[in-house]
C-alpha cells in the first residue's frame, strides 16, 4: 500500500479558482470542496471500471447526471387536524 501525505497541496490557477468559486455557495470549505470533488471523481472512476466502461488507468467521462437532493426541511405541525367525517353506517361498514 502507496503511504500517502497527511497533507496535500494543488496549484490554484484560474479554471480551479473558477471550479472552487463556483461551489462557495454550498459553505463547504476550500478543504471540503477538495475532498468532495476527489470523492465523486473516485466513484465515477470506481463504477466504471466494476461495470466495464473503462479499463483501469483510463479516465471517464461522463456523459449523463441523475440527481438526489436532500428532503427539504419542514416545521413542526401544531394545532389541531380536522378529518372529514366518515359517515359510516351498519350497512357500509361491512
Amino acid at each position: 500500500m502507496t503511504t500517502l501525505p497527511r497533507q496535500l497541496s494543488a496549484r490554484v490557477d484560474e479554471e480551479l479558482a473558477r471550479h472552487i468559486q463556483t461551489l462557495a455557495p454550498t459553505g463547504l470549505s476550500y478543504s471540503e470542496i477538495i475532498k468532495q470533488a476527489v470523492a465523486q471523481f473516485a466513484l465515477t472512476y470506481r463504477v466504471a471500471v466494476e461495470n466495464g466502461v473503462a479499463r483501469p488507468h483510463e479516465i471517464p467521462r461522463l456523459t449523463a447526471f441523475k440527481f438526489e437532493l436532500p428532503p427539504l426541511w419542514q416545521p413542526p405541525r401544531t394545532g389541531a387536524i380536522t378529518l372529514p367525517p366518515l359517515n359510516l353506517t351498519k350497512e357500509n361498514a361491512r
